[in-house]
């Protein structure tokens, strides 16, 4: 593919390069386990070689890519196991964000959660995949944010790069960008209902809602999210 759209005008900025090159795995321009030519990217982009892996390397940190030695790059997933067991281990915790949110009685504190709902909303009408995957990580960050516990949110952040690869994948089992938007407005307003058994059991089925979806495609593809 060479389309001089995608090429970038300012060579020499990797963090533009990293960027670009996130941006198409979170749309799904990349499959999992697809191999990223250094070559191929740094054509299309009109930069040099360097940006290029200095892009990957970033990317490989995030969790987004896997940086072989000797086998060049490619785009990462998951182990079947280990998605089960992030997806339980995240069941367990986001129930217990909300309830540590709701514990505050304050209403105003969900304008911050709010905020990200209305930037998910203009995604969606974009049809903007990559940023829609961003807000949807936001979204649940914000939650664990507002519970106002630094114990808790460290453990979030502990799950970020896991995370991230399986709201990646999460696109192919949507109809589309508004049903995504569709189940964090519902996840919203039944927080925002104030009703803590509710919003807990609300939080509890939103995480595992794509979990069987998920499971089953890594276990039909062992080439690329089987363990071993």
């Amino acid at each position: 593919m060479n389309d001089p759209s995608r090429r970038i005008t300012f060579t020499g900025l990797g963090d533009e390069v990293t960027e670009r090159l996130r941006n198409d795995i979170l749309a799904g321009r990349y499959q999992d386990g697809d191999h990223l030519v250094e070559r191929d990217i740094s054509e299309e982009f009109g930069v040099s070689r360097g940006p290029v892996r200095d892009a990957l390397r970033q990317l490989d940190k995030e969790g987004l890519v896997q940086v072989l030695p000797r086998r060049g790059a490619r785009v990462a997933t998951l182990t079947r196991t280990d998605a089960a067991q992030v997806i339980e281990i995240r069941q367990a915790l986001e129930p217990v964000a909300v309830r540590f949110l709701l514990a505050h009685r304050d209403p105003h504190r969900l304008s911050a959660l709010r905020e990200v709902l209305d930037r998910m909303a203009q995604a969606t009408e974009d049809d903007d995949w990559a940023h829609l995957v961003t807000l949807d990580m936001e979204f649940h960050a914000t939650i664990f944010g507002l519970a106002d516990s630094p114990m808790l949110l460290r453990m979030w952040e502990s799950l970020r790069l896991p995370l991230l690869q399986t709201f990646r994948m999460h696109r192919q089992f949507y109809d589309s960008s508004a049903q995504v938007f569709r189940t964090h407005r519902e996840l919203y307003e039944v927080i925002a209902a104030g009703d803590p058994a509710k919003a807990e059991a609300a939080a509890a089925y939103h995480v595992v809602d794509l979990r069987d979806y998920l499971l089953k495609h890594l276990e039909a593809n062992p080439g690329m999210g089987t363990d071993g």
